[in-house]
């Protein structure tokens, strides 16, 4: 199978591409030492192509490739391609991609096909960095020779020597590229290749910048593709529409936007799927549902589409830790029109089918969003061209993004400003570099206002550093947490000076004291016993009174019967940043109602969950009574959950009234006569041992400062209040 034939703006990027390669392998072939090869590969030998995803960036990648290996143009370099894909996921995507489309390329395989014999010009070697230059087991094997196979290192060596120039080809692994050493190291001294090729959906020019600096490029050739070339030639949509819920501040506990981001992504999957079939074309849509990291997050996804009428079968779903579904073959298997993924693999797989993507979690990042963008920008094969020559409906020209959570559309929005940023342009070639003749000899150097020097002047590639120790985790990666955690407040009091108090037994059980420690004694003065309150063991009377000082107005009692809230719908265009606004009405979800009341009861540490439930039951069932209504029990749970998620306060208000009334006041036990600390421990002014405790965090330094500093004698003394102690209760 041949490549498809190539759009007028992919033509003109690969003719591009070829000419400053060309140009650059005449001057490898002048070059008469490694400083001079090395200065041609700097200046003209590293392209970086840019295209939003669905452009055609692999069909342009191997098509330079492809025709850069080819034997018929003199100009043409003789040449194996290392072809880096983001992560391992993607290398048997990339290998089928280059194996089906390029008949000029052939795939070979890194572990076990590392041999010289047979080599011709166009071979392809796909990896990704970690498996040629991380400390794996797997790295090691490659890096290893074996009885029929030579180590990587020696490949590459033994292949320059039989006359072939090595080309890299790195898709999107830029990225990630500069924070590995060992994959630095292994491209400038192994791999060292004459023409690197980046492709990329996702520009950074941070990340640029840094793989151009840590590979010593001199000049980066830059090529870029817009969003409306490719809109232009039928490949990509003509358009994003992010949608989010916005809700008011008191109504934003009762909606679930999860439900509300699924049913309506789902809704719309449907008028797409009629709409293809009105326009006669034959495709079953799909829609991506992109879920956060937790355990459980695809599991009450399936749960949440169940409810929604979605038949499992239809349902597919995939997780780095559960790849339940191969995600190339649900992208062409249209008995699934949902496809359920984690965060982890939203980079990097190709699904032409997606019209719509429900994003359960943030999007906040702009490069992240770019990606969430490119998952349902492309145009499937069966209908591109059609938007020009069939006159599609406008709902079958964009792609839809629901979003759970409105505040993270921010992210989305700005993917599209960048992608929008992106302007066709073309590139030249570097002028920097020229081939001068000293002593007889060939030599390039690198010119300064395009002078050449008469002098030889051998080109020297940049350093690259040795990556800095993170002093943040002090070298070790791992981070270091404060050996201490707040654990009260502080406290000031002027008392009266203490009784003696003797313990117990009147035998003194003081401990032996530490090594390194000493005593601080409790100053003269100071009272030893203070008055706590608590709450009485039986707590029958406290719920009775609970269920009684509940405000159940009509308000509240109106919410036990509420099954929708009215939210806002706000959609986005992502490119042309026009914003429509609707209100429409949101579903309380039972479950999610359920579960935001059980917290509520729970939230009531003191008191038993079961029985403050049956005494607030109780009080719904007479507040029903005494308005003629007829409710069974189903439905009195239902109002009850109901009115607590919405009205969480009023139990919280109810139990601090009461606590009131049925507080007991008691005698704590005497304050310690002395506490041990380490010797040197920071002096206190007033603190009733003389000395700063040792675990106050910030906010309780500062208090602790501020009252050692009062010279109006308002303090005679503090102390730290901490709980779950005898004599110091709160």
């Amino acid at each position: 199978m041949s490549a498809p034939a190539p759009k007028g703006y992919q033509r003109e990027a690969v003719a591009n591409a070829l000419e400053i390669f060309r140009y650059a392998e005449s001057q490898l072939r002048q070059a008469g030492d490694d400083a001079s090869r090395a200065a041609a590969t700097a200046f003209n030998g590293c392209l970086l192509l840019e295209a939003p995803t669905g452009s055609g960036k692999t069909l342009m990648a191997g098509m330079i490739a492809e025709t850069f290996a080819a034997p018929d143009r003199d100009a043409n370099a003789r040449i194996v391609w290392f072809w880096f894909t983001p992560f391992a996921g993607l290398v048997e995507q990339a290998k089928g991609a280059i194996k089906s489309t390029f008949v000029g390329l052939r795939v070979r395989d890194l572990q076990s096909d590392r041999q010289t014999r047979g080599t011709r010009s166009g071979d392809v070697f796909v990896a990704t960095w970690a498996s040629v230059a991380a400390a794996s087991k797997e790295t090691r094997r490659v890096r290893s020779g074996g009885e029929f196979v030579l180590a990587l290192d020696d490949l590459i060596a033994e292949l320059r020597a039989d006359g072939f120039r090595i080309g890299a080809v790195v898709d999107e692994a830029h990225h990630s590229f500069t924070k590995a050493a060992e994959a630095v190291r292994f491209y400038r001294e192994t791999l060292r290749p004459e023409f690197t090729l980046m492709i990329t959906a996702t520009p950074d020019d941070r990340d640029v910048e840094k793989f151009k600096k840590a590979t010593a490029i001199g000049h980066l050739h830059r090529i870029t593709v817009s969003r409306k070339e490719a809109v232009d030639a039928g490949l990509i949509k003509d358009g994003i529409k992010s949608i989010a819920y916005l809700a008011a501040d008191d109504q934003k506990e009762l909606v679930d936007f999860a439900a509300t981001a699924l049913a309506d992504g789902w809704s719309m999957h449907g008028a797409i799927k009629q709409g293809l079939q009105a326009a006669g074309i034959g495709l079953v849509p799909l829609m991506l549902v992109q879920v956060g990291n937790s355990n459980a997050a695809v599991e009450e996804a399936r749960t949440r589409l169940a409810a929604l009428g979605v038949p499992e079968s239809k349902i597919a779903w995939y997780t780095a830790d559960d790849p339940n579904d191969d995600l190339l073959a649900v992208a062409i298997d249209e008995q699934k029109e949902v496809l359920i993924f984690k965060v982890a693999v939203a980079l990097g797989f190709d699904a032409p089918r997606a019209f719509t993507l429900v994003s359960m979690r943030g999007a906040k990042d702009t490069d992240f969003g770019i990606q969430v963008v490119g998952r349902i920008l492309r145009v499937h094969g069966r209908l591109q061209g059609s938007a020009l020559e069939r006159k599609l409906p406008e709902l079958l020209r964009n792609g839809y993004v629901f979003l759970a959570d409105a505040a993270n559309q921010s992210g989305l929005v700005q993917a599209g400003e960048k992608i929008n940023a992106i302007q066709s342009e073309l590139s030249h070639v570097c002028p920097f570099t020229m081939v001068v003749k000293i002593a007889g000899r060939n030599e390039i150097q690198v010119t300064h206002n395009g002078q050449a020097q008469l002098l030889s002047v051998p080109y020297a590639p940049p350093a690259w550093p040795a990556p800095e120790t993170n002093l943040a985790d002090g070298g070790l990666g791992t981070a270091v947490s404060p050996a201490w955690q707040p654990s009260g407040i502080l406290t000031h009091l002027v008392l009266a000076p203490p009784p003696s108090a003797p313990s117990a037994s009147g035998v003194s059980t003081v401990a032996p004291l530490l090594s390194g420690n000493r005593r601080y004694p409790l100053r003269d003065g100071v009272q030893r016993v203070y008055r706590a309150e608590r709450l009485p063991l039986s707590t029958a009377a406290l719920l009775t009174c609970i269920a009684a000082n509940i405000a159940v107005d009509d308000k509240v009692f109106n919410a036990g019967f509420r099954q929708s809230v009215k939210v806002t719908r706000q959609t986005v265009d992502l490119f042309d940043g026009v914003e429509e606004t609707e209100s429409i009405q949101a579903r309380l979800s039972d479950a999610e109602i359920a579960r935001r009341a059980q917290n509520v009861l729970f939230d009531a540490e003191y008191l038993d969950p079961r029985d403050l439930h049956d005494a607030l039951l109780n009080r719904l069932k007479t507040e029903f009574g005494h308005r003629g209504i007829d409710v069974n029990d189903a439905g009195l749970e239902r109002a009850l959950n109901r009115i607590m998620a919405a009205y969480p306060h009023l139990i919280r208000l109810a139990a601090r009234t009461c606590a009131a009334k049925f507080k007991e006041v008691f005698d704590t036990a005497p304050l310690p006569e002395f506490v041990e600390l380490p010797a040197g421990v920071k002096k206190s002014r007033l603190n009733v041992y003389g000395v700063m405790p040792q675990d106050l965090n910030g906010p309780e330094r500062a208090f602790a400062d501020l009252l050692d500093a009062d010279t109006s004698g308002s303090v005679g003394y503090w102390f730290r209040n901490e709980p779950r102690k005898p004599c110091r209760r709160r």
